[in-house]
């Protein structure tokens, strides 16, 4: 696949994700926080130390997130830290190398991901834009799995490569990065998990 129609690729998987997790109808809606707060309280379990990860399992989507240009510049890098903090400790205890921002109470938008250089680095509202012209992009099945749960995979239709523009946690600065494997998919969970109304109001 050339790397001039990643976009239109990805936005394509992503619809037929859509389409084969939750039909026509609208999924579930579930939202981040009650409150309207960019962070939900988080308490790890004294007696067994288990950290409150609450791991999307693809039967809903979330809505009422802090899904606005306003929100993103007024999150505070200790908010940021907070959450990063979180999503280390639900990376280390279930061993996975992609975390999404719901899954530590948090309401922007926002994939956890691993690098080789950084550990794990905050990418907040990505957006997927086209792939350089050195580069091709193959559509993969990708098998999801809630690490709670321990249910059979969910397969979905994820591109194995993507060129991704966002926000770099703790620095506010605007990053343009292409992203392969797991880190792809990451982002593209991402994108799936957070309504279209959400990524309308940001992209």
């Amino acid at each position: 696949m050339a790397g001039g129609y990643t976009v239109g690729a990805v936005t394509t998987s992503l619809f037929f994700a859509r389409q084969s997790l939750w039909g026509s109808a609208a999924p579930p809606s579930v939202k981040v926080t009650r409150d309207g707060s960019f962070l939900t309280e988080w308490k790890i379990d004294e007696s067994t130390h288990i950290p409150p990860c609450l791991f999307f399992n693809a039967s809903y989507q979330y809505s009422a997130g802090l899904c606005s240009h306003f929100a993103l510049a007024r999150m505070s890098s200790a908010t940021q830290n907070e959450a990063i903090e979180r999503a280390i400790t639900c990376a280390a205890h279930y061993e996975t190398d992609c975390i999404i921002s719901p899954e530590v109470g948090l309401s922007v938008p926002a994939a956890f991901v691993y690098d080789p250089l950084e550990g794990l680095k905050m990418v907040i509202a990505p957006k997927v834009v086209s792939l350089p012209h050195d580069h091709n992009s193959t559509m993969k099945l990708v098998g999801f799995q809630d690490p709670h749960e321990k249910l059979p995979n969910v397969p979905i239709h994820f591109n194995d490569t993507i060129n991704v523009e966002y926000l770099k946690g703790g620095s506010r600065r605007m990053t343009t990065e292409v992203m392969h494997g797991q880190a792809a998919y990451c982002v593209q969970l991402l994108r799936l998990a957070f309504d279209p109304s959400c990524w309308r109001e940001i992209d």
